[in-house]
């Protein structure tokens, strides 16, 4: 099994431009072709510029998250400050969280191979703690030409 942590987190909140996600929750390979076209979209067309411009520091959020019946992602950031224009805002409750690090040479690569670890791996064997929804992220920060990246995902005692 892959290595993970349980860590206590405190608050935070990220602000993220959203997609809502068309494709049935077991089509993988669908909802995967639509974040990356969602990824490709608003950097052609400014919009993560604009969003990262106003970030706190230079680490991206992938987020999930279950809104109203329908499958949500965004692309997100730490705001500096509340005057940051996006689609929504993602608050993240203090608490235990499920911590699994990795590195890709694609942001893309590294958010699939973590949340395949993470949901295909780690939680269906976890014993000690359990997924009860509420959003879930991956922070990606490039690194030279790599990038690195948490898993965050909220979890409860059994």
């Amino acid at each position: 099994m892959t290595t993970y942590q349980i860590e206590t987190k405190e608050q935070f909140t990220v602000v993220g431009l959203e997609l809502t996600i068309k494709s049935q929750f077991n089509d993988f390979a669908g909802i995967s072709r639509e974040k990356a076209d969602f990824w490709q979209r608003i950097e052609a067309d400014g919009a993560l510029a604009e969003l990262k411009s106003g970030a706190k520091d230079d680490c991206l959020y992938a987020v999930n998250e279950a809104v109203n019946n329908k499958m949500m992602y965004y692309a997100a950031v730490l705001p500096k400050n509340d005057t940051l224009r996006a689609d929504r805002r993602i608050d993240f409750p203090s608490g235990p969280y499920l911590v699994v690090t990795g590195s890709a040479t694609s942001q893309d690569e590294l958010a699939g191979q973590l949340t395949g670890t993470v949901f295909g791996e780690i939680l269906p064997q976890l014993t000690s703690h359990r997924y009860v929804g509420g959003p879930n992220a991956i922070q990606i920060q490039a690194v030279g030409d790599q990038f690195k990246g948490v898993a965050l995902v909220p979890v409860v005692a059994n």
